[in-house]
């Protein structure tokens, strides 16, 4: 009889962690196996500019360029993929070939990275020409914090053509080997220098003191510079004025995923909810509720997609120059039936905060505007902060 896994831990693991024990993820693998591309040993194109460093096997993993062949249709712009249809996200990203080879994660300097490095770090997308030891096998792998990553072959030669154009401050920051990696990530993303070009330039192992410098799996990457950049913008908001005005509540979509953002006066503080609904990628025939929350060390548990929620909460309290209680919800129904990695949770939130707000005098009336945001049946008790700010307004009442 197969193993029955409970729809909780597959929403806590996203196919990442095999928290279920098994050596693959059964849900990964059926979608997986619906996408076939073409077996060629030879590959030239662009790569978008995008990297990938495995974690299998660590310390020696898998690292190497995406490459899409033939005319770049699918260039490295999140900002752009959060408008574009899921299926042709799926497609678009599902089209480049990973070539690569294996490496020690303190082989830094290997001249095969040193091939890669600089087109990666590119601001514009750079030709890469690629001939393997055999030919591709044409598969898809999917997980809940990378892009869907096309097919992968062993590069028997790899070489770059072009000349990639480099951020000023990140070329500096590559050879500056005395500075350490928390303060040259927030060099980087203080200078306007957004987390994707920094997580890339983490995972390649360029940045850090010189005897410290890895590759750094891209999983791991994406989420220690949302969690560097969360804690250096905590750390600004923390002096920063309260916010007093309205309530507001920020709102936005994307193929099945509802993000909402409540805001409420008063000091730093953040409280997330993952809702994923029944019949979903993950989920049964019941919904599954995840919780997180931040406290002084940050959030409570390491959650990739929280950790995107939470920089670009920060974010927005940031160039509103003030610091306010945030409540931040993804809802995610059935007609997210492919994951596509946690960029488009960052970029769904970033999206809504764009956007202009709901503005409320009563928190009651914000409560039902969430509640009418929502098909889950959410309720103000699940919320620390929706009840503390409805105790406080209480208390002010009685008082007066």
């Amino acid at each position: 009889m197969p193993k029955r896994i409970s729809p909780d831990l597959c929403v806590k693991c996203k196919g990442v962690k095999m928290l279920c024990g098994l050596s693959k993820c059964p849900i990964l693998e059926r979608i997986a196996g619906h996408k076939r591309i073409k077996r060629t040993d030879y590959v030239h194109g662009d790569t978008p500019p995008s990297v990938l460093t495995g974690e299998h096997g660590y310390p020696l993993v898998w690292m190497g360029p995406m490459i899409e062949p033939g005319e770049l249709q699918f260039p490295e712009d999140p900002k752009r993929w959060i408008r574009t249809p899921l299926t042709k996200v799926v497609e678009g990203m599902s089209s480049r070939v990973n070539a690569g080879f294996k490496l020690n994660v303190r082989r830094v300097d290997d001249p095969r990275l040193e091939e890669v490095r600089w087109a990666a770090l590119s601001l514009r997308p750079v030709g890469v020409e690629a001939r393997f030891l055999k030919p591709i096998s044409p598969k898809v792998s999917f997980d809940g914090i990378l892009a869907p990553i096309g097919p992968r072959a062993l590069a028997e030669k790899l070489s770059v053509e072009g000349e990639p154009r480099v951020p000023a401050k990140l070329e500096y920051l590559v050879y500056d080997k005395d500075v350490k990696t928390e303060q040259a990530v927030v060099e980087l993303y203080s200078s306007g220098i957004d987390v994707y070009m920094i997580h890339r330039a983490l995972s390649l192992g360029s940045l850090g003191v010189r005897v410290n410098r890895r590759l750094v799996p891209t999983r791991w990457a994406i989420t220690a510079t949302d969690s560097m950049v969360g804690n250096w913008l905590k750390g600004r908001l923390k002096e920063m004025p309260e916010y007093g005005g309205d309530y507001l509540l920020f709102s936005s979509y994307y193929e099945g995923n509802k993000y909402l953002v409540a805001m409420f006066p008063g000091s730093l503080d953040l409280e997330i909810f993952e809702i994923w609904l029944p019949m979903g990628l993950w989920t049964g025939d019941k919904p599954v509720v995840m919780r997180n929350e931040e406290g002084s060390r940050g959030l409570s548990y390491m959650d990739g997609g929280h950790y995107a929620m939470r920089v670009a909460c920060f974010e927005k309290l940031y160039h509103m120059r003030r610091q306010a209680r945030v409540l931040a919800i993804r809802e995610v129904g059935p007609e997210y039936f492919s994951p596509v990695g946690v960029w488009q949770v960052r970029e769904g939130v970033r999206l809504a905060l764009r956007g202009e707000p709901r503005k409320f005098d009563r928190v009651e009336d914000l409560v039902r505007a969430i509640e009418a945001h929502l098909k889950y049946d959410f309720k103000v008790t699940q919320s620390r902060i929706l009840k503390e700010v409805i105790g406080l307004i209480a208390k002010i009442t009685d008082f007066m």
